[in-house]
């Protein structure tokens, strides 16, 4: 592709020689002749130009290059959407590995793929272009929309539903039995686990993450939610559209996350909460109450973030004049200073 037809794709403005053809997209260091790639800042644009690059994608405001550019609101986007035509996903070829264990009653739509050693049992439906690779386990009444991706050893547990264009990378379980148990003296009882999981459109799911069916009605991971590796989901959490989690993340039973929710690593939630929408919680915090929407929280317990960096700044006054305090409140004579 032109670096003219390019711009065009990606609404920019070209400078330098408009007729080099861009063959592929690659990242600064490691950008090779006819590759694009982009430059967020002086620092970057600098790495760009002495590399092998075609062409550098930079912001409007940045200073003229001494390769082909092309100027955008923002260059990670335009590389996003540069990256995805280039790269466009192309529709799986029909194939049952012959180690694959089919029940004679699954429903498999067109053009699916279904690899080495997989395991589907009775009243399995699975959409048109979806691919199951290798080792995955889809057991009985699950549905599979169109243009899923389930990646090797993910295992869906009975009624779980996913819709369209989801993708759950290696080592996913969803559906398994919720942590429900009551005591009853001595004895701890385990609660039924008779409900399911629904996965909505456009859902992205990290390696080795695990989502709990609810205990009477569903677990619910809304349209466009993207969540890492080696989170941790409860019976009958409701998480809602575009919500993003980073990894390590755990959701306690029956707590709604409002939508376009952003979570950082380690984020613990307890369970039968609500958190609004447009939150913005930082990494390791503890959530137990009630977040307003958009709200910025942080810290452990979470509170307002502003107020978690003014008492974190007030402690660490405190513990570098803390012999000085000590010492002046002694020579006052006062009795409020313990060892």
């Amino acid at each position: 592709m032109k670096i003219r037809e390019l711009a065009l794709l990606i609404e920019g403005t070209f400078e330098g020689d408009d007729n080099v053809d861009i063959t592929d997209l690659n990242g600064i260091e490691s950008a090779r002749l006819g590759d694009l790639t982009f430059a967020m800042d002086e620092n970057k644009l600098r790495l760009a130009e002495v590399g092998q690059s075609a062409c550098v994608l930079t912001t409007k405001s940045s200073r003229k290059s001494s390769k082909p550019q092309i100027r955008v609101n923002n260059p990670k986007l335009a590389f996003l959407i540069a990256y995805d035509h280039f790269h466009e996903k192309s529709s799986a070829q029909p194939f049952i590995h012959p180690s694959a264990a089919i029940a004679g009653s699954v429903i498999l739509g067109e053009s699916v793929r279904i690899d080495a050693y997989v395991t589907i049992e009775d009243n399995v439906v699975i959409g048109d272009h979806t691919t199951v690779e290798s080792g995955a386990v889809i057991k009985k009444n699950c549905r599979l929309g169109p243009h899923c991706r389930i990646h090797p050893n993910v295992v869906l547990h009975e009624n779980t539903l996913l819709k369209n264009n989801v993708v759950l990378h290696s080592g996913v379980i969803v559906g398994s039995d919720g942590f429900g148990y009551l005591r009853d003296g001595g004895n701890i009882h385990k609660f039924p686990q008779l409900g399911s999981v629904v996965i909505e459109d456009d859902v992205e799911i990290g390696a080795n993450t695990t989502i709990d069916k609810g205990s009477l009605g569903c677990t619910v991971i809304g349209e466009g939610t993207k969540i890492d590796n080696l989170c941790h989901i409860a019976h009958n959490v409701k998480i809602g559209r575009n919500v993003i989690m980073a990894a390590q993340c755990g959701i306690a039973g029956s707590t709604v996350i409002g939508d376009n929710v952003t979570m950082s690593g380690q984020v613990a939630v307890t369970d039968n909460v609500t958190v609004g929408q447009n939150v913005r919680i930082g990494g390791q915090s503890g959530i137990i109450g009630n977040i307003k929407d958009n709200a910025a929280i942080w810290g452990a317990p979470a509170r307002d973030i502003r107020q978690t960096k003014k008492q974190m700044a007030v402690l660490s006054w405190l513990s570098k004049n803390f012999t000085a305090l000590s010492k002046l409140i002694k020579e006052k004579g006062t009795n409020e200073y313990r060892d």
